[in-house]
């Protein structure tokens, strides 16, 4: 059995994720006021 002979149910592909980061960390935010309507519509 050649290896052409082999099939595979799913592809075999290697996903490249971007790493995750916060917002806020990288703006300087230590402390977020959920009780700020205009902070909170930029989101």
């Amino acid at each position: 059995m050649a290896k052409s002979d082999i099939k595979y149910l799913t592809t075999n592909r290697v996903e490249v994720r971007q790493k995750k980061y916060c917002r806020f960390k990288k703006m300087g935010i230590k402390y977020i006021d959920y009780k700020d309507p205009e902070f909170l519509k930029s989101f």
